[in-house]
């Protein structure tokens, strides 16, 4: 994917999904912020950067490779129990698909339930009822 402007369409699309989700604060609240919006969730903060795609659907490893650069710059935010990163692709059909920035891999999210880590491995499970997330290094 290219470089230019800011999807605006795309975050503000992605701003309504986020507001559903929890309470949202906007990156101009955030000096220098390279982030779209910041969620607040209880007791859980996510920074999430928003992209538009030109494929349908993409898996973890085609995203760490196409999405590099916005990877990195997520992965400059610390990593703790209380703050997550997350990149959110938005395809020309509509269509969302969300990935959790890890410091060593992508996981995507499907749906809008968030994978869980298993105690002590750090391995993603989805919770009863869903897919298993799909997983990149």
């Amino acid at each position: 994917m290219t470089r230019g402007p800011l999807p605006a369409e795309a975050i503000r699309q992605a701003m309504r999904v986020a507001k559903e989700r929890g309470t949202v604060l906007e990156r101009d609240f955030v000096s220098r912020a390279r982030v779209a919006f910041i969620l607040f969730r209880a007791g859980f903060t996510i920074f999430v950067k928003v992209r538009r795609t030109r494929h349908r659907l993409i898996d973890p490893e085609e995203c760490a490779s196409e999405f590099r650069t916005d990877i990195l710059q997520l992965r400059r935010i610390p990593l703790t129990g209380v703050t997550g990163r997350e990149l959110w692709l938005l395809s020309p059909w509509g269509t969302w698909q969300y990935f959790q920035v890890h410091d060593d891999r992508l996981v995507e999210i499907r749906g809008t339930v968030a994978p869980v880590l298993v105690e002590g491995a750090g391995i993603p499970v989805s919770p009863p009822g869903e897919t298993e997330p799909a997983v990149s290094p």
